[in-house]
């Protein structure tokens, strides 16, 4: 099939013409100018020796799955197949018949957007095969979104120091500072902590973040992909008076994906809960809803999550070892795009455990922390593209106080991720607490 193994970076869609005598190959960035390319003024504009009775054969890289696109000989029938994708009961291939060429092309494109039954078969058969597709299966899919946004505010803004507690730990003053493990834990994990609590009870939070994302994989065919994704999530959190350990916090996540030249968009919201079992362990509950689409790619998608994290803080001196444990329900749900009805058919259960260390330095200035961290992902059900994830990761952050109390902090953080299928990505993340 067209450029199989090669060590090049693939466009999304590429073409392997034959008509006639003559080949040709083609890369494009967006479904309708690939299906456009067997127009018949784009042929004669490629082969001038084309005719409506010339036999025109088309071996197709479709998002890193080989498909095919052929006119026999005197036929204006299309016949469109895509390897192991039933995009009619019990078989990988449709034909169309229109009065021209250009008309079976036009039925060609009605069908990749109107029949659901092929439509969701190739969108869930991407999600297993390809490390672009944007619902799921790679790092910058709506679902791995999802499930990262999940266990950071279970866990990783729980039990961050750069996150801050309002303990002793940043009061330079005394001669012996405290850190003390806990994200946003105003009360405080521990007894050094609570005396802090009165002067942040109440306070409610803005979360405001970027992140920037480049990876690399593998499809089936061999084809290599490199996709960067920009995130920029929002969140409010509403902290209870009675505890502020216990808050409400709301996340809008937005995020753009370039995947070889093509684009897609998602967006979602999401409801978690954060309750205070001990003064060193918390659980956080959390449901989401989210939608992803790209007109480029031709696909889109929705989904549903509900998740339960886990998290665990112990003091070693003026550092702290956290542990994080999750575990996730993550749906595809249709919506529709247009006149399009999208859909997938993704179930997965995810668990997630982390470790994250994490201490003061005075390497560059003071009021600052590091952190350590290692996380491995897992997922069951539905078979994906990657069903396995690890990244470990280094932070640092700067810390605002008011009377001991952190006011406000900014963390910046790098990470290095890798997967299944030759999966491999950096990440950057900023985040501004307020």
């Amino acid at each position: 099939m067209l450029l199989t193994g090669t060590a090049a970076a693939a466009d999304p869609f590429e073409l392997d013409m034959t008509v006639g005598q003559d080949n040709k190959q083609f890369g494009f960035d967006n479904v309708d100018d690939a299906a456009d390319a067997l127009d018949r003024d784009n042929l004669l504009r490629e082969f001038p020796q084309y005719n409506d009775s010339i036999a025109v054969m088309t071996l197709i890289n479709f998002r890193g799955l080989d498909a095919s696109l052929d006119f026999q000989q005197s036929s204006t029938t299309l016949v469109f197949r895509v390897d192991g994708v039933d995009l009619v009961p019990g078989s990988d291939t449709v034909s169309f018949q229109g009065q021209t060429r250009d008309d079976s092309i036009e039925l060609l494109k009605d069908f990749l957007k109107e029949n659901k039954f092929a439509l969701k078969n190739l969108q869930t058969r991407s999600a297993q095969a390809t490390p672009i597709d944007p619902l799921a299966g790679n790092p910058g899919s709506l679902m791995n979104q999802r499930m990262r946004g999940d266990f950071d505010r279970g866990f990783t803004h729980r039990v961050s120091q750069i996150w801050g507690c309002g303990c002793s730990a940043f009061d330079f003053s005394q001669p012996q500072p405290i850190m003390v493990a806990s994200a946003d834990d105003m009360q405080g994990i521990f007894a050094e902590a609570r005396a802090r609590a009165a002067a942040i009870r109440g306070e409610n939070e803005v979360g405001i973040g970027l992140a920037g994302q480049s990876t690399r994989g593998t499809a089936i065919n061999g084809s290599k992909y490199r996709s960067t994704t920009l995130q920029l999530p929002f969140s409010y959190t509403v902290k209870f008076d009675a505890d502020p350990r216990r808050k409400l916090s709301f996340e809008l996540p937005l995020s753009y994906t370039d995947n070889e030249g093509a684009a897609s968009y998602s967006a979602g919201f999401s409801l978690a809960y954060t309750h205070p079992v001990s003064d060193n362990w918390s659980l956080t509950p959390a449901v989401g809803i989210g939608a992803t689409g790209s007109e480029d790619l031709g696909a889109g998608g929705g989904l549903a999550s509900y998740s339960l994290t886990s998290s665990y803080s112990h003091r070693l001196g003026d550092w702290a070892l956290s542990l994080g444990n999750s575990i996730g329900r993550y749906e595809s749900v249709g919506i529709k795009i247009g006149d399009i009805e999208a859909e997938y058919d993704v179930q997965n259960t995810v668990f997630t455990n982390g470790l994250l260390v994490s201490g003061p330095t005075s390497l560059i200035a003071r009021g600052i922390v590091m952190e350590y961290s290692f996380t491995d992902t897992r997922l069951t059900g539905t078979d994906l593209f990657s069903n396995r994830y690890d990244e470990i990761g280094v932070g640092l952050g700067f810390i605002k106080t008011d009377n001991g109390a952190i006011t406000r902090y900014f963390k910046t953080g790098l990470s290095y991720l890798w997967g299944e299928n030759d999966l491999k990505g950096v990440r950057l993340a900023l985040n501004l607490r307020f």
